[in-house]
């Protein structure tokens, strides 16, 4: 199967400072998690580390830019030029504020084309899905979604991380590092894919999962 695939690295820094990396190393959970080979999970990505398997899942996330009027299947997400959706074909996806249900009614997504570039803009990112998602629209997020125990679609879980950078995902073992610790400095919120608030704390500063990772809303 032949696949476009495109690193959006830049010099656009996502931190305030420098934070703190978690020791030890980790690798991506390529077994718990679909990935396509040779695409690039952005960095600032929202991570859930593991220090007993040395694993990291992330929270598959990204914003809407259009459902194609023609077929409310064909859904356009927001890319830039330092970062892209990191969906799999297989994954299974629901709107942000809106994960209800059982998880086999929730729409999987049956293609993604990613192949055509554009000046200025980085690459154009349209999932197709199995069944159109009821409302959505330009401005909503749509984030991967998981089994429960009583089998219905949740979201994958509460961050205790993020990516320190983006790295691409290898045909072997994908090594990552995750900061569980941003310190006195804050990840820039705005440079990355979209954080929902089901993942932050009352406030909107912090991970709600772990209070040492701090956001902010500058630019």
């Amino acid at each position: 199967m032949k696949r476009k695939t495109a690193s959006f690295t830049g010099m656009r820094p996502i931190f305030t400072g420098s934070p703190s990396i978690v020791q030890g190393g980790f690798n991506l959970d390529v077994e718990g998690q679909k990935f396509r080979v040779g695409d690039v999970v952005p960095a600032g990505t929202l991570a859930i580390f593991n220090e007993t398997t040395r694993k990291v899942q992330v929270i598959k996330i990204a914003k809407v830019v259009e459902v194609d009027n023609e077929n409310n299947k064909k859904v356009t997400l927001y890319v830039d030029e330092f970062y892209a959706p990191c969906f799999a074909v297989g994954d299974s996806v629901l709107k942000v504020g809106a994960v209800t249900g059982t998880f086999a009614s929730a729409p999987t997504i049956t293609a993604i084309d990613n192949g055509n570039c554009l000046s200025n803009t980085g690459n154009v990112y349209v999932v197709t899905l199995s069944a159109a998602i009821t409302g959505l629209k330009a401005g909503d997020v749509l984030t991967e979604v998981v089994k429960d125990s009583s089998n219905n679609a949740v979201e994958r879980g509460k961050a205790n991380s993020v990516l320190f950078r983006e790295y691409e995902v290898s045909e072997f073992e994908t090594g990552v590092d995750v900061s569980a610790d941003t310190m006195q400095y804050a990840l820039y919120e705005r440079r990355v894919p979209p954080i929902p608030s089901s993942q932050k704390d009352s406030t909107g500063m912090f991970l709600s999962a772990n209070p040492h990772v701090k956001l902010t809303q500058s630019y």
